[in-house]
Order: structure tokens, then C-alpha cells, then sequence
């Protein structure tokens, strides 16, 4: 016989709740991509996320659900499990799990016990992405918004949509936005002129700056200036046939506690909108999401040319990064000069959100 939902009375196991080593991780109460949407469909999925084996499915609504991967009963994978009535079935015994993670269903038991339930994580699925909470059992703020990718789309070309692994940390990878010093010596941009101008601009009526709509605790921005001495080449050909001229690149950085929304600007004029998300699969191993928006010019004929120059150095940047990213030691260093304060500052931020998961 089985119990039917509304007879359970149990309470919920969630995140809080479960064995999560922090100093593993050491990660920040956040939205952390899980997966693409596309990805998962009627059947369960594995996956590997914050450092723990979990499995992601799909409830009678449609709506994506993550929780812990192993049957609380014998430890049956409920990755090859399937969806029987809107819960996830264990291939083993054909115990059910609804979408909080409560056994509702035990096949000849009415007495459910109460241990027989799921460490289970909030979802939201949005902008091509199955998003997990990570740190309390209610998430502290709603997930960013990102305009370019939703209410205002229309005014943008979406040109790439990325993903890289890297063998570092989440932290490590968020602060590479602020270390406008690696500009350089890594990316080789021989064209920026000295010096680069930086403002926090948290510190500077972050009720006007923030453009995520997330609470400002959790948000952290940056303004960032750079006087351009001209380009050579390839690129310094098509400007000049375009008639175009770039003597100031200002990026601005909009960032929450797992991610980014770049803005870059020549002239005062938004040319490109970069999405930067991430997905801690391990301690050392994070997934980096990267999505580029190039705001559609004036001129329709433009839009080409300009979704070549602009989408491009963004995707070679972050490839030139990744050799760096792959080999340094996460919380190596401990020698820093002025050019380094942004980055400084943004890891006060990022640890007063680890201090916050549960």
C-alpha cells in the first residue's frame, strides 16, 4: 500500500541540513548554474555539483528539481531511477520522492520513515540555464537579471554562448574581472595606455549602479577606465573602413556573489554586454559560463561587422586566462600593490557571503 502525499507529515531535509564541507568548497551563498536546460529532459540526470554526487529531474510540471543522488534507503542512484506521478523513483526498491525531497511512496509500507528523504537544493530555470541555490534552505536574493538575455533582448545580438573547465577555484575565476593589471602581460593589449583608472563603485550610491536588482549586500561593481592609443592590424583596418574611432574603453563591472554582468563601453557608447556565470562541479574543478550581447548599432549594416569585432576578443581573452587559471594555486600569493585593491576589495565581499552559507 502506498502513503499518499498529504498524509506525510514529516518536515523537509534540505541544503542546511546536509553534510557540505564547507572548508571543502569553501563557497559563497549564491545561484550557481547546474546545467543547460537543454540538457535535461524527461529522464533523470547525474551530475556532480558543489563537490556532491546529486541528481537533477524534472516534477508533473515541468519545473527542474536537484537533490542528493543516493536513496536514502540502500543507496540506490537515483540518477537511473525515473519519474513515476510527478516524483523521482528509485530503480531499486521503488521508493518515490516528491519534489522537496519527502518520500511519499514506500510499495507495502504505510509507516514512511522519517529519515527517508533528500538533501534537496531551490532551482530556477532561466536564460538557457537550470540554476541551484547554494548556502541556506531559502535563497537570501532573487537570481540577477540580465536585460540583454531577457526583457530587453531586442536590443541585442546574442553572438556566443560558452563554457569552459578550468582547475580552479570560484573565487579565483570572479576576481579575474578586477585585475585590470594582467590586461598586458597576458592579453598582450600593448594598445592600452598608463594608467588605468578604477572606481568601486559599491561605495558610490549603489542604489543608482546596480543593475542586477539583487540587494546591494549582494552586489559588488566596479568601474573601470582605460585611454586606448590606437589599434594595428586587422582590427585597426576595419575601424578605419568603418569610420570608427576608439580612444576610451570603460568596462563596467556589475557582480554578484557567483557571477558578472560586464558592460563595455567606447566612447560612453555600450557596445557589448558580457555574461560571466559559474558552476562549482569540485573543489577544483568550476565550469565558467560565458554569454556575449553586442548591442545592435544604429545602423543595420553594422551589425556584422561589429559582432566580429567585439564578440571575438572577449572568447581569445578568456582562453589566453585559462593556462593561468588551470595552473596557479588557489589561495596562493600574498604580496600585493595599489593595482591590486579592486581585487582586495572584492574578496572582503565573496568571503562575507561564505561566512553566510549554512
Amino acid at each position: 500500500m502506498s502513503l499518499k502525499l498529504e498524509q506525510v507529515k514529516e518536515s523537509k531535509l534540505t541544503q542546511s541540513k546536509s553534510k557540505v564541507d564547507k572548508t571543502l568548497m569553501d563557497l559563497a551563498a549564491s545561484w550557481y548554474i547546474a546545467m543547460e536546460c537543454k540538457d535535461l529532459g524527461k529522464k533523470p540526470k547525474a551530475i556532480e555539483l558543489f563537490g556532491q554526487p546529486l541528481v537533477a529531474w524534472r516534477d508533473q510540471n515541468g519545473h527542474p528539481v536537484i537533490m542528493q543522488r543516493y536513496c536514502s534507503h540502500m543507496g540506490a542512484s537515483l540518477g537511473i531511477g525515473k519519474v513515476v506521478d510527478g516524483c523521482i523513483q528509485c530503480p531499486f526498491h521503488h521508493w518515490r520522492y516528491d519534489n522537496s525531497g519527502q518520500c511519499v511512496s514506500i510499495p507495502e509500507v504505510e509507516n514512511i520513515p522519517s529519515t527517508a528523504r533528500q538533501v534537496n537544493y531551490a532551482s530556477v530555470e532561466r536564460y538557457g540555464y537550470i540554476w541551484a541555490w547554494y548556502g541556506s534552505e531559502t535563497p537570501l536574493f532573487p537570481l540577477p537579471e540580465f536585460f540583454a538575455s531577457g526583457n530587453e533582448k531586442h536590443n541585442y545580438i546574442p553572438v556566443s554562448r560558452f563554457t569552459l573547465n578550468t582547475k580552479t577555484t570560484v573565487p579565483r575565476l570572479l576576481e579575474n574581472a578586477y585585475d585590470y593589471a594582467h590586461f598586458v602581460p597576458v592579453h598582450d593589449l600593448k594598445v592600452i595606455k598608463e594608467p588605468v583608472k578604477s572606481t568601486l563603485l559599491s561605495k558610490l550610491h549603489p542604489e543608482q549602479q546596480n543593475e542586477l536588482l539583487i540587494p546591494n549586500e549582494a552586489w559588488f561593481g566596479a568601474l573601470i577606465e582605460v585611454q586606448l592609443k590606437g589599434y594595428v592590424g586587422i582590427v585597426s583596418a576595419i575601424l578605419h573602413a568603418l569610420g570608427l574611432k576608439f580612444e576610451k574603453m570603460t568596462l563596467l563591472v556589475n557582480s554578484w556573489t557567483s557571477g558578472h554582468m560586464i558592460k563595455t563601453l567606447f566612447q560612453g557608447d555600450e557596445k557589448l554586454k558580457v555574461m560571466v556565470a559559474t558552476t562549482p562541479v569540485d573543489e577544483v574543478n568550476t565550469m565558467v559560463r560565458i554569454w556575449l550581447m553586442v548591442k545592435k548599432p544604429g545602423k543595420f549594416w553594422l551589425s556584422i561587422p561589429y559582432c566580429m569585432l567585439f564578440s571575438l576578443q572577449p572568447k581569445a581573452s578568456a582562453l589566453e586566462d585559462l593556462p593561468v587559471w588551470n595552473t596557479m594555486k588557489p589561495n596562493g600569493g600574498g604580496s600585493y600593490v595599489k593595482h591590486d585593491h579592486l581585487i582586495l576589495k572584492f574578496r572582503e565581499f565573496y568571503q562575507k557571503w561564505v561566512d553566510k552559507a549554512e
